[in-house]
């Protein structure tokens, strides 16, 4: 399909909404509702799926042609998808939260990262773990600036503040892997960063879990610590566990049916984000442990996600949708400075704490330079971050993801470059891996 005919559908789709909105305003109740979430649901996987195309033509992430979609299509602007269609189809969010700790638990692969265990562990530790505490003061000290923040206590404030700096320096082993091989990139630099984005997604994932935990209970201003420490055991220990579990169900399944594997994943996480949130179970931590068990145990992590990849792209065209249409543009005026702030903080944050943890591990002088540049990229897990936040935090969590999703926003735009910028300055990009060694002098023989 070429780019006009994508634009023309887009287009006549959106002339259909219009005709469908100017008859079904007199109508009311659940009947019609229920219509119109189902029309909702048609229109966001065509029109979605088109636009994301549309962004990948022009060397931009799909994700972010989903949340433009959602945006424009959403209460804020054309209100095609009012509030009650974009509510009911926020029951996709629970499944899509758990299909990305999925796919990020089997790409974590501890055999390939022991070589470069060193540097991936100084960066891990000064460069993400450290940039989540300097944006954990930035938020706090840009306290008058965030609404949701100025009526809330010291104490509060500092715990939602740690769990805003966690959210906020999540990374995208998504983009890096597409970024890598768009451009062929391999060599030290390529290889640390994946390592290290692989890594940090079970850091931000487990740091998640502890913030939120603490903050849940400070808010409700019935700090135990003993109390809270159980709970928390509980919400990391007991959810990697049960992960674990799932994990052996699916690698049973993969080997022993093999038939169906994608419709059983989708159920899997299904049960899993609605199950154990009632159990008080961390459904990120869950499916991650999952993901590590049939990657680490099994090896077959790779399979996994070749099986299911298919099946899972109406639930993210439908999950960064819907993210995109929640977002409250009238908002996005009052956080135009904490996101720039943060934004800033974030990349500095990575870039120079990157520098710092690679001269430290020893790592190559190329790594020092450009690695940085692959931990700023943002995607699934930074929103699914925000959306759990917001389902964490009710009374507030609605504005405080529109403050995530604007800095997510902006990442996906700039980042993607800067990393393929990176890949080519480094030398390790293929085409300059190539030019260079059709300059290189020959080597004399040797006898």
């Amino acid at each position: 399909m070429t780019t006009i005919q994508r634009v023309l559908l887009i287009a006549a789709m959106g002339g259909l909404m219009e005709a469908v909105r100017s008859v079904a305003v007199a109508g009311s109740g659940d009947r019609v509702r229920a219509a119109a979430t189902v029309l909702g649901i048609g229109f966001v996987l065509i029109v979605s799926h088109l636009v994301g195309k549309l962004f990948a033509q022009i060397r931009l992430p799909k994700l972010t042609g989903y949340l433009a979609a959602g945006i424009v299509s959403g209460p804020a602007v054309l209100a095609y998808l009012d509030g009650d269609v974009v509510g009911d189809m926020k029951l996709v969010n629970g499944v899509a939260i758990a299909l990305i700790a999925l796919t990020a638990g089997s790409e974590i692969d501890f055999r390939a990262m022991r070589p470069l265990f060193r540097s991936v562990a100084w960066i891990s530790a000064i460069a993400v773990c450290g940039t989540a505490l300097a944006l954990s003061l930035a938020a706090l000290l840009l306290r008058p600036f965030l609404p949701f923040l100025a009526a809330m206590p010291i104490d509060a404030t500092i715990a939602v503040c740690a769990v805003i700096g966690v959210v906020v320096v999540a990374q995208s082993p998504a983009v890096v892997v597409a970024i890598r091989s768009e451009t062929g990139a391999d060599g030290p630099v390529a290889q640390t960063v994946l390592a290290v984005v692989v890594l940090a997604d079970l850091l931000v994932i487990v740091l998640f879990a502890i913030t939120s935990s603490i903050a849940t209970a400070v808010i409700a201003g019935s700090f135990d610590a003993g109390a809270a420490l159980t709970r928390l055991l509980w919400e990391l220990f007991g959810s990697l566990g049960i992960g674990a579990m799932i994990g052996v169900l699916l690698a049973l399944w993969q080997r022993a049916v093999k038939r169906g594997l994608d419709l059983f994943v989708l159920t899997v996480c299904f049960v899993a984000a609605e199950v154990g949130q009632r159990l008080h179970l961390d459904p990120l931590l869950m499916m991650l442990a999952a993901g590590m068990f049939v990657e680490n145990v099994m090896h077959s992590g790779h399979e996994l996600r070749r099986e299911f990849e298919a099946a899972s792209l109406p639930v993210y065209v439908l999950f960064f949708t819907v993210a995109g249409a929640s977002i409250h543009l009238d908002a996005i005026p009052t956080f135009l400075v904490p996101t720039a702030v943060l934004v800033l903080v974030r990349g500095l944050g990575l870039l120079f704490g990157t520098r710092v943890a690679a001269r430290v591990a020893d790592a190559p002088e190329k790594v020092v330079k450009w690695a940085g540049f692959g931990l700023l990229p943002q995607a699934g897990l930074a929103i699914a971050l925000a959306l759990l936040f917001a389902r964490t935090f009710p009374t507030f969590g609605a504005e405080a993801g529109t403050l995530v999703l604007g800095i997510v926003a902006i990442n996906e735009l700039v980042a993607p470059a800067l990393l393929r910028w990176a890949y080519v300055r480094s030398g390790e990009a293929e085409s300059e891996r190539t030019a260079s060694e059709a300059t290189a002098p020959p080597v004399p023989a040797t006898r």
